[in-house]
């Protein structure tokens, strides 16, 4: 029988594992300068619109644990993206107006950073909102879905400090990442870097990634409920590369800005059987009442990453949303 302080221990770490804190930065607009003469897949300013309208609708669905919401949340996000805003949703009744508020995303002031060329696939444009609490720098890329509708395929609030490197004017709009050619490593290779960069335990040193305050909160933060459990269970995590959602060239082609899918399971195992009883959030989400041997939580992790021609590779956003657990 353990002391309660370790098995208060052990409750935070399942609810740290569950989701780890946003990291939020700034980034620059990046629209400055000349780029080769091409034609946006959007004009300018039918992409502000654009952009406006599906962040609102993004923002307000994120928040509606409704029939309607759902809905509402199938229009407004695509993909990985609406898997996790599905999940959130889903926990809401879990948590504290205080939680709610530093997640919500702000629906004034949504610039257009970037919108992909005509002729290449997918439709992007790549807008930036902040969120309404903070006034931290949120990237948002849309993507178009079969019948043209642009939807939130990402959602991804930028690192301290952190900066967006330049993009070619929106009038012009932005190369496709395409094969990656041109870049310092293809975005698969920088994805599995990372990966490996944060994997627990016997993470691996990515020559190709710069130090980032993400990666360091997650190795960090997997180290911190590994000692939790002291010689009483064993902590894993992994990241699993799920490929690239999106992204466009930087200015003249200099680089990309890629944002890329991962799923992280976070796996304990006890040795010696307890009952610990999981966050509100985490059973609403998962069904978990209680835990006493083991538990798995599958969490989507979306980041964004500057891979430049030369140098090291930045992520510059990230999100974190769990999606699934079992345990027993």
């Amino acid at each position: 029988m353990p002391r309660p302080a370790t098995r208060r221990a052990l409750a935070a770490a399942l609810a740290s594992a569950a989701m780890l804190s946003a990291c939020t930065g700034n980034s620059d607009d990046g629209t400055d300068g000349s780029g080769v003469s091409a034609s946006p897949v959007v004009a300018p300013e039918a992409a502000a619109t654009t952009a406006s309208s599906a962040v609102a609708a993004a923002a307000s669905s994120s928040l509606d644990g409704t029939a309607a919401g759902t809905a509402a949340r199938g229009k407004a996000f695509a993909g990985v993206a609406l898997e996790s805003a599905n999940a959130y949703a889903k926990s809401l009744p879990g948590r504290t107006a205080a939680d709610k508020a530093e997640a919500e995303l702000a629906t004034t002031g949504v610039k257009v950073l970037a919108v992909s060329r005509e002729g290449d696939k997918p439709r992007q444009i790549l807008a930036q909102t902040t969120l309404k609490k903070t006034g931290a720098a949120v990237l948002v890329l849309l993507v178009a879905d079969e019948s043209g509708a642009f939807k939130a395929a990402a959602v991804t609030p930028m690192l301290p400090d952190a900066k967006l490197d330049a993009l070619d004017p929106t009038t012009d709009g932005s190369p496709a990442i395409a094969d990656g050619k041109g870049l310092v490593a293809s975005p698969d290779d920088v994805l599995a870097a990372f990966a490996a960069s944060v994997k627990f335990p016997k993470p691996t040193a990515a020559k190709v990634l710069a130090a980032d305050p993400l990666s360091e909160q997650l190795r960090q933060s997997a180290l911190a409920q590994s000692q939790a459990l002291k010689n009483q269970g064993a902590f894993t995590q992994d990241h699993a590369p799920k490929g690239v959602i999106g992204g466009v060239r930087l200015k003249d082609g200099n680089g990309a800005i890629v944002f890329a899918h991962l799923v992280r399971h976070d796996t304990i195992a006890m040795r010696t059987p307890l009952k610990l009883t999981p966050a509100k959030d985490l059973t609403l989400l998962t069904g978990i009442k209680q835990i006493t041997t083991e538990a798995d939580l599958t969490s989507n992790e979306v980041v964004a990453i500057v891979i430049p021609a030369s140098g090291q590779a930045r992520v510059v956003a990230a999100s974190d949303q769990l999606v699934a657990g079992s345990g027993r």
